[in-house]
């Protein structure tokens, strides 16, 4: 748990990260898409907004699901989009952290901005 002390005044959001194909490594992305993200905490910390952590999920076949405590290869979304990696972002408001959503490069895909509940 974070020190009061050392907590962001900021409200913090998910930034859920969907693709058609999620790569099996950083060398499968393309080289635009690679660069767009290397460049993100620079062009989001210019907004006022910050990462607090992210990361690339493998490929939903190498997981499980598990549902009514059932275990399932792979996922259970449906659809040809999957889930692909997250962000958690600070940001001054919802508003905020969307715009920050719209920064999210991406494939083939979508992004999915959400407010954490926070104590």
């Amino acid at each position: 748990m974070v020190a009061p002390e050392n907590q962001s005044p900021l409200p913090q959001f998910i930034i859920l990260v969907y693709e058609r194909e999620v790569p099996d490594s950083a060398a499968a992305v393309s080289p635009t898409v690679l660069e767009a993200h290397m460049r993100l905490p620079h062009t989001i910390a210019e907004t006022g907004g910050r990462i607090v952590a992210g990361h690339a999920a493998r490929n939903a076949s190498t997981g499980v699901s598990i549902r009514d405590n059932v275990v399932s290869s792979g996922s259970l979304l449906e659809g040809e989009q999957t889930f692909a990696g997250y962000f958690i972002v600070e940001a001054s408001d919802f508003d905020h952290a969307v715009w920050i959503g719209r920064m999210i490069p991406t494939s083939d895909g979508w992004v999915e901005v959400r407010p954490l509940v926070t104590a």
